[in-house]
């Protein structure tokens, strides 16, 4: 049996506990996570306001609460990197998320990145070829800073991502945040993914989904949880895989994202049991 206690490192989104960073980080240091992730784009934390000391200050308080900053993540909504029209802009802002990544020192700046066709779908070649174009730049951006571009996985076919980032990124610099609850709605198997993108996989997110459907709270949906953290603790990695839970329902997310936590904590404990 693995190790899960060095391989899978647990942690929260604290966005998603809907409360600020500041009130976030308080109510955080009761669920006591391990690891934390940041939205780039959030209002207390975009590029564009926070300035050098601001961002020397927040992470040197995140250090205080214990908790280590895994990721950033960077949506820029819309047709994400899809549309040729806002490619530019979007790729600007998406430098500036990585630099405030790198400032920060998380990491990962996992970048949601748009559903990406088939390479046989002619009707949408022009869509490929717009996320191969952002996909180089991103990689390119990637190798010049501490932080890693993380690409989210989860909106096409496994299969599809892996051959998408094999023909863009040969290199492998773009690493994948896996999530698992996105390709159960899909009614894919999170094993199959994990074990075409293993290559790339550094990251994951706990969001539970119903088979074909909405989202799930955790441990009640379709995503065999032990499973999928049985695959992440086989993975090679000379740093623990960071998972972190993360909630999109209505009403209590503090309680919602607490239950989350503690049931990883239990499986990664004991993930047959």
């Amino acid at each position: 049996m693995p190790s899960f206690s060095i391989n899978v490192r647990l942690g929260i989104w604290l966005d998603d506990l809907r409360l600020g960073i500041k009130q976030g980080l308080k109510t955080s240091a009761t669920i006591k996570p391990e690891a934390a992730g940041l939205d780039a784009f959030g209002p207390e934390v975009a590029p564009r306001i926070l300035s050098s000391s601001g961002r020397r200050d927040l992470a040197q308080h995140l250090r205080g609460k214990g908790a280590v900053l895994a990721a950033l993540r960077a949506d820029v909504g819309g047709r994400r990197l899809a549309d040729p029209n806002t490619l530019d802009v979007n790729l600007s802002r998406l430098r500036e998320a990585m630099q405030l990544a790198a400032d920060l020192g998380a990491p990962y700046l996992i970048v949601p990145g748009g559903y990406i066709p088939p390479s046989a779908d002619k009707e949408n070649a022009r869509l490929r070829v717009t996320l191969g174009e952002a996909a180089r730049a991103l990689a390119g951006l990637g190798s010049s800073l501490r932080t890693r571009i993380c690409w989210e996985g989860g909106n096409e076919a496994p299969e599809i991502l892996a051959e998408f980032l094999a023909a863009e990124d040969p290199s492998g610099i773009i690493a994948v945040d896996l999530n698992p609850g996105g390709y159960v709605m899909r009614g894919i198997e999170p094993l199959k993914a994990l074990n075409l993108l293993s290559a790339r996989v550094n990251i994951a997110r706990a969001v539970d989904h119903y088979r074909g459907g909405a989202e799930a709270p955790f441990g009640q949906g379709d995503v065999r949880w032990g499973e999928v953290l049985i695959g992440l603790a086989t993975l090679k990695r000379a740093v623990s895989i960071d998972v972190l839970a993360g909630c999109g329902l209505e009403g209590d997310s503090v309680r919602a994202i607490t239950a989350a936590y503690k049931r990883l904590q239990v499986l990664r404990a004991n993930p047959v049991g």
